[in-house]
């Protein structure tokens, strides 16, 4: 139960279990890479970007303390501050519009149409253009959560703002302790979810990749850190992850975005889409359970959520997690998750670029 590779979950370049720079020896079309990653390996050969003077500053101070990363980061962070001075529901609403810009950006804007068009193709592409407009802002209001509300107040000022759902408190209550897996999409509040699988004795433990800024990171982390849930660094994710779960606690694992390094192929909306191998590698090899979490927000403009739980795979003996199997449960993971997607589509990152990676020809 150690190794990522008895998990079926593929180490990438320089991770866990991998041998010391193999698949950078094997270059670009080495046998250890896949098909996605050598036809990027290749474009980036065949197309060398020049180097700028601000990829070299932020290569230079990447994840490191200083005055040049304080000062790139002075404007944002001071931002973030004059808005914890307002009332809640005004920085939400001050959220709101600033997220609605990203409606003004042609590619997003493109994308989220084709995505919407692809999940929602009874509706008309007003509607549609409608239900994007109001995701653009809800994506201001998860950022403005994120980081105003979130280092603003304690973590029981969020229970009575967010309200349980009957079939959720009993399934609180059913795994409380017990070591479960916890799945999401990038659907209302994600930061109301882990707040509130904490404060129910859960103990939501998450892999994130944080920012390069250090500055920027150190305040992501004790704003999730201050909601009771706890961050995993990528690197060694695999084995914290293996212990956490062993210890009794639970990971809330967002996967509905683009995956990089070795990704599996399932429908999202009908379309193949690189996805993540971890939670059902995960499921399979520990037989954890799988619950299903999302939490909306409710149509009043303040602080205020409602919270659901579904129980997606009860606990199971281990089995292998080969390829096949992995995808399979992975494809059942993205079917429960699109229905709870278009329950409240208004709610939806439509704006990610899903479909970035496409799959090898055959």
């Amino acid at each position: 139960m150690g190794t990522p590779g008895g998990l079926g979950l593929r180490p990438g370049r320089g991770g866990v279990g991998d041998p010391a720079g193999r698949a950078r020896a094997a270059g670009p079309g080495g046998p250890d890479r896949t098909p996605v990653e050598r036809r990027r390996s290749a474009r980036r050969s065949a197309v060398s970007r020049p180097e700028t003077w601000r990829r070299r500053l932020r290569r230079r101070w990447k994840n490191r303390p200083g005055l040049v990363p304080w000062l790139l980061a002075a404007p944002q962070r001071l931002f973030f501050r004059l808005l914890r001075l307002l009332p809640d529901r005004a920085v939400l609403a001050v959220g709101d519009r600033l997220g609605r810009l990203a409606w003004l950006v042609p590619r997003r804007r493109e994308l989220g149409r084709r995505h919407l068009a692809r999940a929602l193709p009874c509706r008309t592409a007003g509607e549609r253009d409608r239900i994007l407009r109001r995701s653009c802002g809800h994506l201001g209001r998860a950022a403005a959560e994120a980081m105003v509300l979130w280092p603003k107040h304690e973590p029981e000022w969020f229970r009575g703002r967010i309200a349980v759902a009957p079939q959720a408190r009993e399934l609180l209550a059913a795994w409380r302790g017990r070591g479960a897996i916890v799945i999401q999409a990038h659907l209302g509040s994600i930061e109301a979810t882990s707040t509130l699988l904490a404060l129910e004795g859960l103990r939501p433990a998450t892999p994130m990749r944080l920012p390069r800024n250090h500055y920027l990171a150190r305040d992501l982390l004790r704003a999730r850190n201050r909601g009771a849930a706890e961050v995993l660094p990528r690197q060694g994710a695999v084995k914290r992850m293996l212990r956490h779960l062993g210890g009794g606690g639970s990971l809330v694992l967002t996967f509905d975005q683009n995956a990089h390094h070795k990704p599996v192929f399932v429908p999202w909306f009908g379309h193949p889409a690189a996805t993540e191998r971890t939670p059902a590698a995960l499921a399979l090899r520990t037989g954890a359970p799988v619950l299903a979490a999302w939490t909306v927000r409710r149509p009043t403009g303040g602080a205020a959520w409602d919270f659901h739980l579904a129980l997606v795979r009860d606990r199971q003996p281990p089995a292998t997690a080969d390829e096949a199997a992995v995808t399979r449960l992975t494809a059942s993971f993205h079917r429960v998750l699109e229905e709870i997607v278009l329950r409240h589509p208004e709610q939806y990152l439509w704006i990610h670029d899903r479909y970035r990676s496409r799959p090898p020809s055959p």
